[in-house]
């Protein structure tokens, strides 16, 4: 790292207690000029409510992290720009350090040369709220980048794999605004740049990796894609949607009509898809779509998936492929609790042997924790008199149970009135096996990612084996749902996974 250029010390309530003389020399301020004014006296009016934030932040994420091209007003008229560090005192005060623009993260420098694994998806996006909240007021870029080589089982072995990540991750870590990266999925990456993320010069990095393990360029399969911050005051919650949208869209798993460019353009996009589902709501143009549970050795079909569905424009689909859902709770909530009525409405008037098979929901997360669903559901239950038995619920993307928290209190709750339970926590049989009660005479879904890892595994097979022999100790039926090619059916067959959920239907036309 560069020679620090000058500092500012701050006492408490961010006031400015002193500058070193290189600062005073610098920037024609004298003591007396700022003995006692707030930080803000030094930046431009538009960063000030900025400044007190990040004063006011007691967040740790900010240590060690560089604010690039940060404006210092000079006493003469104008400002200069300078890298930024805040440095926490052991007497609780705090120290400003300033490089000269760009010196301050040199990635050659031994910084890089350990780089730290990538955050969370969700301390990441907390990273990025912090940084807008700072008075860095330079151009930003969100950047993704996907490197499939490190998810598909390919021809890379799982040396070269873990030798490719950390020459990558390096590499993302050297372009990141305070060197920050986040892990959106166990592949791609997410990081703040500043505006000029050069994607061929990244494929040339990419390209020396390959090279270094002697392998195509081709074989990761590296790809990215970058989404141009333009509005940096954004309440934070928007900001996280924006993000998980774009993360969503990127991944693929959120259909999005016009590529990402801005976050304003992914804003009005949420606005816009948003619009769609409350008015398909309004309009009672919804449903639920059935999908077989079928125990395919005894030839018997066993319930039910229903899954909520909505038109949009004439076709029926449901709204996390549009967007991410379990980011709004107030439209989940009414999404679920309106789909649930219908279906409930619908299954008291079937007849008594379609009865007896129940129908699995498949709720959103958001929904499950919020107090309202517990009791709006029990209203329609009495009001169509149907047992809770006959309504379970398939809840995916739940946290690990070992973390407990809300998700798994509420889902308890939900089980112990009766409700069956289906989860994709597939590996948490051998982690808590006594925190899953809430799943007996349910199911548990053996995701498609894993059962890929797995099947890699030298011992992957036996492993999965010992783990569904667990679940069925534990009276809990095994499914498989969502696989995505003939192989990785034949191979949930040969393990001994019997029960499966027929292929969800292609999208339909709603009449309107």
């Amino acid at each position: 790292m560069d020679t620090v250029e000058f500092s500012l010390y701050l006492v408490k309530n961010s006031l400015i207690d002193k500058a070193d003389d290189r600062f005073k020399a610098i920037m024609r301020w004298k003591d007396v000029d700022l003995f006692r004014q707030p930080l803000s006296f030094l930046f431009p009016a538009d960063a000030h409510g900025r400044v007190d934030r990040l004063m006011e932040s007691q967040s740790k994420i900010f240590e060690n992290i560089i604010f690039p091209r940060v404006p210092i007003r000079v006493k003469t008229g104008g400002y200069v720009n300078f890298d930024m560090k805040l440095n926490e005192q052991p007497d609780g005060r705090r120290r400003l350090d300033f490089y000269k623009p760009g010196n301050a993260d040199d990635p050659s420098q031994d910084t890089h040369q350990n780089a730290q694994p990538p955050t969370d998806m969700y301390s990441f996006f907390n990273f990025v709220e912090e940084l807008l909240n700072s008075p860095y007021d330079g151009g930003m870029g969100l950047t993704m980048v996907s490197v499939d080589g490190l998810r598909s089982a390919g021809d890379m072995s799982d040396a070269e794999k873990k030798s490719a990540r950390h020459d990558i991750e390096r590499e993302l870590q050297s372009k990141a605004i305070g060197g920050q990266v986040g892990k959106l999925d166990e592949a791609s990456y997410g990081l703040i740049t500043k505006g000029d993320f050069d994607e061929a010069d990244f494929e040339r990095e990419i390209a020396l990796v390959a090279a270094k393990l002697n392998l195509d360029p081709g074989a990761l399969a590296a790809r990215s894609a970058n989404v141009e911050i333009d509005e940096t005051d954004m309440p934070a919650e928007k900001l996280k949607q924006a993000l998980g949208q774009s993360r969503g869209v990127f991944l693929g798993e959120i259909e999005a009509d016009q590529g990402l460019t801005t976050l304003s353009a992914v804003i009005d996009g949420i606005d816009h898809n948003r619009r769609l589902i409350e008015e398909a709501l309004k309009k009672y143009q919804y449903r639920t779509s059935a999908r077989a549970v079928t125990d395919n050795v005894a030839t018997t079909c066993l319930s039910q998936l229903q899954q909520g569905k909505v038109n949009f424009e004439g076709k029926i689909r449901q709204p996390d492929e549009i967007l991410v859902m379990a980011d709004h709770p107030d439209l989940a909530i009414s999404h679920d609790l309106a789909q649930l009525k219908d279906l409930i409405r619908l299954r008291a008037k079937k007849p008594a042997p379609d009865q007896q098979k129940p129908d699995f929901y498949e709720l959103n997360r958001s929904s499950m924790i919020q107090n309202a669903f517990a009791v709006e559901l029990e209203n329609i239950l009495l009001q169509y008199r149907v047992s809770p038995s006959d309504v379970g619920f398939r809840v995916r993307g739940m946290p690990p149970v070992k973390r407990g928290g809300l998700y798994w209190e509420m889902l308890n709750i939900l089980s112990k009135k009766g409700h069956p339970i289906w989860l994709d926590r597939f590996g948490d049989a051998v982690v808590a096996p006594e925190a899953l009660g809430c799943l007996k005479h349910g199911y548990v879904e053996l995701p498609p990612g894993l059962l890929k890892t797995l099947a890699k595994h030298f011992d992957g097979k036996d492993l999965m084996r010992k783990l569904i022999t667990t679940w069925r100790g534990l009276d809990v039926q095994i499914v498989s749902a969502d696989l995505p090619d003939y192989d990785l059916k034949t191979m949930a067959q040969e393990l001994g996974i019997h029960v499966s959920v027929e292929d969800a239907p292609e999208m339909v036309e709603m009449s309107q």
